[in-house]
């Protein structure tokens, strides 16, 4: 059975929150990439969102970006991604079979329309966390950092999208080339 991290909202009360889908899904991703082990270094152990925040900037709330997220997993616990921009859908269906879990960027204008949307109203750029494949229908069990069942309608915890639906989110994310992907995988934990 694949392993499955603990969920981490964005919406924690910290700084930064509602910007904060990268640090989540980095969360998430660095404790399926170590399958749960602390690494026993001078840092926190679970991963949580303030801190891959404050490794990226102590004082500023700005958007993160893989690279950043990388780094600050890289520093924090040993985790290196394999950030990779622009990979087809094929490409990225293949690493996540393989046995990898991956941070996603998506627009989620996509999402706003489905009973996945986790924030009415919010259709700006948008990080989640894909953890596997579901070999029966193709769907992904998706960790959207916005989906903490805040308030009724509100989806919460991991919820299993539609392959369709989570290609197109990924499609739309403004400054991807066409058609392509934009994704940062942790290791393969399923050898």
């Amino acid at each position: 059975m694949t392993y499955r991290p603990t969920f981490r909202k964005q919406g924690d009360g910290s700084r930064c929150q509602w910007v904060n889908c990268g640090p989540a899904s980095q969360a998430m991703a660095a404790d399926r990439h170590r399958k749960g082990v602390d690494p026993h270094n001078t840092h926190g152990w679970p991963p949580m969102p303030p801190e891959i925040r404050n490794r990226i900037s102590s004082y500023g709330c700005s958007r993160t970006n893989l690279n950043q997220l990388d780094a600050a997993a890289l520093h924090l616990y040993g985790v290196d991604m394999l950030v990779r921009y622009g990979i087809s859908w094929s490409s990225f269906q293949s690493l996540i079979i393989s046995g990898r879990g991956a941070i996603v960027q998506i627009s989620y204008r996509v999402i706003a329309p489905t009973k996945f949307d986790a924030s009415p109203g919010f259709y700006g750029n948008h990080g989640i966390y894909a953890n596997e494949r579901r070999a029966s229908d193709g769907a992904y069990l998706v960790y959207d950092p916005l989906a903490d069942g805040r308030r009724a309608g509100i989806p919460k915890g991991p919820q299993w999208w539609p392959a369709s639906l989570l290609k197109a989110a990924a499609y739309a994310m403004p400054g991807t080339a066409s058609g392509t992907v934009n994704a940062s995988f942790t290791r393969d934990t399923e050898v």
